[in-house]
Parts: structure tokens; sequence; C-alpha cells
């Protein structure tokens, strides 16, 4: 029986033994083999990764080098993740906490909207709904949010304050005579949350009075009107309003998302499968990858 143990190492960096770090870990890079990284936002192209593109900075190199330790394969451990957080408040003592990083670790991070900050690696529903700035939505299967927004990027980096777990989703389509599929309808549950979650505004005025249909299921010239207008609001409302771009968390994840143009969280899942991949493609130390 396999057992997964998590180690917490706390290291120090002197700023003059940086570039020597950064040396060590690129060579032993070359060492152990290379990585492979996305060249489309699919992840269907892969390239080589150079060393001095794999350790750009000194949290790279730390990751590398805590990595290389050779007692760890002798003993029968395997190493299968590695991460290093960059330094969050700098000139920190030994017995004087910086009242900055107390902060940070005591309060909840909070998103663009003010609201508690999710994982977005926390698995939920497995259904997502994306609601875009100007006004489309989407739907998504995946596991956790970072597996959304890698899913939604085929189409366009999405900001993780516009997924929406979902607690139903049923939808119901048909085949015309065109050999088109249609959508027909949604669950009365799936119906509810895409209103709530994306038109509030326009729902409201669809429920006014005044608005609703004669019973020959026509709207009067104002009440289209009123409706025109609501809709032009769904689809500027974010729009005016959206939230910065979210940043990858490492170097190399930035490197990465300006590469694919892509947001933060699908550049951190790529620089993790590349971490995957050369760990798995180990033989043994002196070894080669396949």
């Amino acid at each position: 029986m396999t057992k997964k143990y998590k180690l917490e190492v706390e290291v120090v960096l002197e700023e003059a033994d940086e570039n020597q770090a950064i040396q060590i870990a690129r060579e032993r890079y070359r060492e152990v083999g290379t990585a492979e990284a996305p060249v489309d936002t699919r992840g269907q192209r892969w390239r080589k990764v150079a060393p001095e593109e794999w350790v750009q900075d000194a949290t790279a190199a730390i990751m590398e080098l805590v990595d290389a330790n050779h007692l760890f394969e002798k003993a029968g451990i395997k190493v299968v993740a590695v991460s290093c957080a960059e330094p969050e408040a700098e000139k920190v003592g030994a017995d004087e906490p910086s009242d900055v990083l107390t902060k940070q670790l005591v309060e909840p991070r909070l998103d663009e909207d003010g609201r508690d900050e999710v994982d977005l690696d926390e698995p939920e529903t497995g259904m997502y709904l994306c609601r875009w700035p100007n006004g489309d939505f989407s739907l998504v299967r995946a596991d956790t949010r970072r597996q959304a927004l890698v899913e939604l990027d085929e189409w366009a980096g999405a900001h993780p304050s516009q997924l929406f777990p979902m607690e139903s989703c049923m939808v119901d389509f048909g085949l015309n005579e065109q050999g088109e599929i249609e959508f027909k309808q949604f669950g009365e549950e799936t119906d509810s949350f895409v209103w709530n979650t994306c038109y509030p505004e326009l729902d409201k005025v669809l429920s006014s009075e005044g608005v609703l249909p004669d019973p020959g299921g026509e709207y009067t010239p104002a009440a289209k009107d009123r409706i025109r207008q609501a809709v032009e609001c769904e689809r500027t409302r974010r729009w005016e309003n959206q939230p910065e771009c979210p940043q990858a968390e490492t170097e190399m994840g930035r490197t990465l998302q300006k590469r694919l143009r892509t947001v933060g969280p699908v550049a951190d899942y790529y620089v993790q499968e590349m971490a995957t991949r050369i760990l798995k493609s180990k033989v043994h130390r002196h070894g080669k990858p396949n």
C-alpha cells in the first residue's frame, strides 16, 4: 500500500547567492532531461523547454534543487509534486514577524466582487456556467474551476469570478429538417438558475406589469422597447466593469500566459502539467527521460 506524505520545508536564500542557485538548478535540469510546454491553448502540441525558460528565477531554482535529492530515490521515495511560494514580505526578522505577512495569512482573500476567493482546484458540482462580459453564457463540464477555465480557453479567457457552479443542468435539444441541432428548452431548475445568474435585469423587465404579452403572444411597441433596453443593459453592464485578467503565480507561468494569450490560472495549469511530465519522465537521477 502506497502512502502519501506532505512535507513542508522552509528555506532561506541570500540575494547574493540567487544567480548561483539558478545556474546550478539549470545544470541539474539539463542532466535529468527537459520538460515540454504547450504550443497552443488546447495542449495538443508541445515543445521542449530550454533550461533558461524552465528556471527563470530563484523560486523555480529552489523547486528544482529540492527535487534533486538522490537519497529519496535510493530510499524508495517518489516526489510527485513540488511547489514554492515567492517571498511575500521583505526584511522579515526571525524574532519580529511582518505585520503585512500576518495580515495576509489571517484575513480571507477576496475576489474583485468582494467575495471570499475560492480554491480553483477544489472539486465542486461538476458543471459550471460561465457568464461572459458581453452577455453570452456557456456551460462546461469540469471537476474544478481551474479545469473549467482550461476547457473554456478554447473560446476565450474566462475570469474565475465569471464561473458559477450548477447544482442542476438539464437541457433539451431537437433535430430540425435541415439536419441542424436546435435548442428546445431548459429544465425548470436550470432555467431559473440561468435567468437569476445571467440576466436578472432582463428577468425583472419580462415579468413586470405592462410587458407581459397579450393572449396572442405579441408584445406592444412600448414593451418591445423596454425589452430592447434591458437586453442592451445585460450586454454592457459587465462589459464596462470587467475584472483585471488574473496573473499566473510564477514567473514561468506569467511568461507562458503572455505567449499563449491566456489567463493566469490556465497558464498555472500548464506549468503544473510541465512539472508532472518531467517528474514522470525520469528513469533515475543519471538517466534521460523517454
